[in-house]
């Protein structure tokens, strides 16, 4: 037992994220993409959920995260896993991942002035 001790505490640190990774189910999974660390399990506010013993990939998490100011909706935030768009090649698709990683929110755009579609050209 001694020895198994001395073994661990002679390894480096490992920090969380080094083997709980995000891996969401995808119908057509991109073996390019490298699954990114997580901070967080189920009971957190960056939860995720893998299956324990089974494996540290967690297939599950927050679809979305909201923050609503009410008497001004411009001080709104939010947050999506990915991004905002499905589409693999838009430049929305996982623009907010950053973000949604550490728990940060990106701002509510409520002008309609600066709102514009995207071509999918």
């Amino acid at each position: 037992m001694k020895e198994a001790l001395e073994e661990v505490a002679g390894q480096p640190a490992a920090r969380w994220g080094d083997t709980h990774r995000l891996a969401p189910w995808r119908a057509l999974p991109d073996p390019s993409q490298e699954a990114p660390a997580l901070s967080g399990d189920h009971d957190c506010v960056l939860c995720t959920s893998a299956v324990p013993g089974w494996t540290d990939l967690a297939a599950r998490g927050p679809a979305a995260r909201y923050v609503w100011d009410l008497a001004r909706r411009e001080d709104s935030r939010w947050i999506v896993p990915h991004g905002a768009s499905g589409h693999p090649d838009s430049p929305h698709h996982h623009d907010q991942l950053p973000l949604w990683l550490t728990g940060e929110l990106a701002p509510v755009v409520t002008d309609w002035a600066r709102l514009t579609k995207e071509s999918d050209d």
